[in-house]
């Protein structure tokens, strides 16, 4: 198991140069259910959606077709992702599913180059598992790509993307109220 053998890591961290864990993902069977129990969980007074208007996934490189229903809420400076996945072909939701289908999937970090980072990464050896691009509203982009580290840290780190008018936006909380404002999320949850 690599976890007892670290002899490199200090070297492999800054190589790597990673930006901090800002988003939880944690997959659900239920967004409505899911709100309340990990709302209770993780103190989240606010939860939002945003209209996705268009998206492309690619499993291992091939295009597959997946339907998302995702809420987002904020505790502290994290974002808590939860995920509703529908479809019947293998995807990153059911290869790398929690015990019984839901619960923590995946840690997230925002990156300004995503295309710069994972070609670094593949050099390294380490693949995207599943990639994407989902539109939301007028102008909200979301890039990312989940990173086969499972065996090299016990989960899967995922590196997101976000632009709004082709500026990269990163995924704080005010970015999501400024969406429900133009009316490209909405609140779904919370005080």
């Amino acid at each position: 198991m690599i976890f007892n053998d670290i002899s490199g890591i200090e070297s492999l961290g800054a190589e790597l140069r990673l930006p901090r864990v800002s988003q939880i993902g944690i997959t659900v069977p239920d967004i409505a259910k899911g709100v309340r129990y990990y709302g209770k969980i993780f103190n989240v007074g606010r939860w939002y959606r945003s209209k996705i208007v268009g998206a492309e996934y690619f499993y291992r490189d091939r295009p597959v077709d997946l339907t998302l229903e995702i809420a987002v809420g904020y505790s502290g400076g994290s974002q808590i992702e939860l995920i509703r996945h529908r479809s019947e072909v293998e995807h990153i939701y059911t290869r790398y599913a929690p015990q019984g289908g839901f619960g923590l999937h995946h840690l997230g970090a925002v990156v300004g180059d995503l295309d710069r980072k994972v070609s670094m990464l593949r050099d390294m050896g380490i693949m995207p598992l599943q990639t994407g691009t989902i539109r939301f509203g007028r102008a909200g982009v979301t890039r990312f790509a989940y990173l086969d580290t499972v065996e090299r840290a016990g989960f899967i780190y995922e590196l997101i993307e976000t632009r709004a008018f082709g500026i990269n936006m990163g995924m704080p909380e005010w970015v999501v109220k400024l969406g429900c404002v133009t009316g490209d999320a909405e609140i779904i949850a919370g005080s």
